[in-house]
């Protein structure tokens, strides 16, 4: 008798380690803040269920995420990248055609040390609680200033592009479709074309964010396979693959995807 609740007990500490890992990507020490944001979208969009006439919702308005952030440099970095979340998966939501619920709201808190009930590995932990915490009073962030993106080299759908979202996506195509069958929606779609610059940008090449903290757009390349770079005054910056931080531009950069490029121009930052 004792032999079988030892063998039930050790069974239900196998099955709450496996459902604690299906709802917590397993990330390992490497990896970097950006990829520990894909898994959190990641893991709003498999709540996703079918709600019938071809329509899909999100059943919980509220996501609550805590991170592992050991020290401040850590955490600063997390912050950078994490600071866009909720636009994130607003935006990946869209794609996959799901309703957000009505005060979707998305909180992220930062542990120094991993919670007793957190697995030896867990970096992070995504929780859908039932009942919504009253709303902090925070005064509203500045919108975004307008990011004019001029099409030097290459051809894409237009001549050029204006922007005031917190997230801009370039690649190239309109909607390629990754190795899971999941579409990307580029807001800047270099053409699928006999153009060999275009050739050399990725369908996932990379993405600019704005930095509300900062009031910057900042650039980050998706491991494009032949890289983003930044000319600026007669010197070339490279934006390193996969770097949480990314680089910020400025206007007058020529943003280079590949033998492709943008000319930037930020307009003036929002005044309240």
């Amino acid at each position: 008798m004792k032999h079988i609740v030892e063998r039930a007990r050790r069974l239900s500490r196998t099955v709450a380690v496996g459902i604690r890992r299906a709802v917590d990507p397993p990330l390992d020490d490497r990896a970097t803040p950006l990829d520990i944001r894909h898994a959190i979208v990641e893991s709003v969009e498999r709540r996703v269920q079918p709600a019938g006439h071809g329509r899909r919702v999100l059943p919980e308005a509220y996501v609550k995420v805590k991170v592992l952030a050991p020290d401040g440099a850590a955490e600063r970095a997390l912050r950078s990248v994490l600071e866009d979340l909720p636009s994130a998966v607003a935006t990946r939501l869209r794609e996959v055609k799901c309703e957000l619920p009505a005060g979707f709201r998305i909180d992220v808190a930062y542990v120094k040390s991993r919670p007793a009930a957190w697995a030896a590995d867990q970096r992070l932990s995504v929780d859908y609680p039932a009942q919504v915490p009253a709303a902090e009073t925070r005064p509203a962030p500045a919108a975004p200033p307008p990011l004019k993106l001029t099409v030097v080299k290459g051809t894409a759908g237009r001549p050029s592009y204006t922007f005031a979202e917190s997230v801009v996506r370039i690649g190239r195509s309109e909607a390629p479709v990754d190795e899971r069958g999941r579409v990307r929606r580029n807001d800047l779609a270099f053409l699928e074309n006999e153009d060999e610059r275009n050739r050399t940008v990725t369908r996932g090449h990379c993405e600019i964010r704005y930095n509300r903290i900062t009031a910057e757009y900042r650039v980050f390349d998706e491991r494009s396979a032949n890289g983003t770079r930044i000319l600026r005054g007669g010197e070339m910056i490279e934006v390193p693959a996969r770097d949480p931080v990314g680089v910020a531009l400025a206007s007058g950069d020529e943003l280079q995807f590949g033998q492709a490029a943008v000319r930037v121009s930020i307009g003036p930052v929002a005044r309240s």
